[in-house]
């Protein structure tokens, strides 16, 4: 009796596919193209193991700390009314006040972050769905990256996707670092109004080149709405792409700061538009191409 009881239990825990821990997760995400699609793994020579395998910071440290496992980062259920772009789950991130360790701790920040590297192969498509609930709080005048595409050296990150810019208490903005564009630059892509209690789709075709023939293009739900020309990288480097919540500059807000939580999911990387298979989401790629 009890080893039928053991064998309904397990195939009731594991039939809804609902994965914590950061371990789990990153073993699921390499498998479950429901939320990610188009990483592969491949060999760089003279890479630390880090080439297309996904990787949480600090995940040491939430998979032995039993109060953190259960809400940095998972992989969750539309059958259990979490919002879902596309399919039946979708990753969900949390940050919580205090949630900073190691170098984040020391340099006034906090973070729950996947990231991946390296995505800089010449021309890439890269896309990803995000969700804020309605109840979600900025922490303006800090700041909160929803994405990026950093380099893996000592530079800020080329093109960072913030909750808030310098200048805005909401709203989602694109930041170009200085190195990039010779100065900082920020353009808004979403008003506040927009980003809660809704999935947004973001797109973003990027030529990767140290040389001025480079470009970053940015859709939100199927509209061009910005467009970088020039040098996208240092010669060289390495570019990681990013998920999750990270937030920064927390010296300058009144403590303790709200959580906050973000949904991510149809994360895609393709080498063409018609790879990342958009006509899922309700896109067409001739119709996005077409746009200058």
């Amino acid at each position: 009796m009890k080893k039928i009881l053991g064998i309904i239990f397990f195939g009731l825990f594991f039939s809804g596919n609902s994965f914590a821990g950061v371990e789990e997760v990153l073993k699921e995400i390499k498998k479950n193209k429901d939320i990610v699609q188009g990483y592969k793994r491949v060999k760089d020579e003279g890479d630390d193991n880090r080439s297309n395998n996904w990787r949480v910071p600090f995940h040491e440290i939430y998979d032995t700390d039993k109060s953190l496992r259960k809400h940095v980062v998972k992989i969750v259920n539309k059958s259990d009314n979490h919002p879902v772009r596309f399919g039946k789950q979708s990753l969900r991130f949390e940050v919580r006040d205090g949630n900073g360790w190691g170098w984040d701790a020391r340099n006034d920040r906090e973070r729950v972050e996947l990231l991946i590297c390296c995505v800089n192969k010449k021309t890439t498509w890269t896309a990803w769905s995000l969700y804020l609930p309605d109840d979600y709080k900025i922490i303006y005048p800090a700041k909160t990256m929803m994405a990026q595409f950093h380099n893996d050296a000592d530079n800020p990150p080329a093109f960072a996707f913030e909750n808030q810019s310098h200048s805005s208490g909401g709203g989602y903005w694109i930041d170009v670092d200085r190195y990039i564009s010779g100065y900082n630059k920020q353009s808004k892509l979403l008003d506040k109004s927009e980003m809660y209690g809704k999935w947004n789709d973001i797109l973003v075709n990027a030529k990767w080149t140290h040389k001025k023939d480079g470009f970053f293009k940015i859709w939100i739900n199927g509209k061009l709405a910005y467009h970088h020309k020039g040098r996208t990288q240092e010669k060289g480097e390495r570019i990681e792409f990013h998920v999750g919540v990270y937030r920064s500059f927390l010296s300058r807000t009144n403590k303790p700061d709200p959580t906050q939580i973000a949904y991510y999911d149809e994360i895609r990387h393709a080498k063409s538009c018609k790879k990342l298979k958009l006509k899922d989401l309700g896109y067409s790629c001739k119709e996005i191409e077409s746009q200058k």
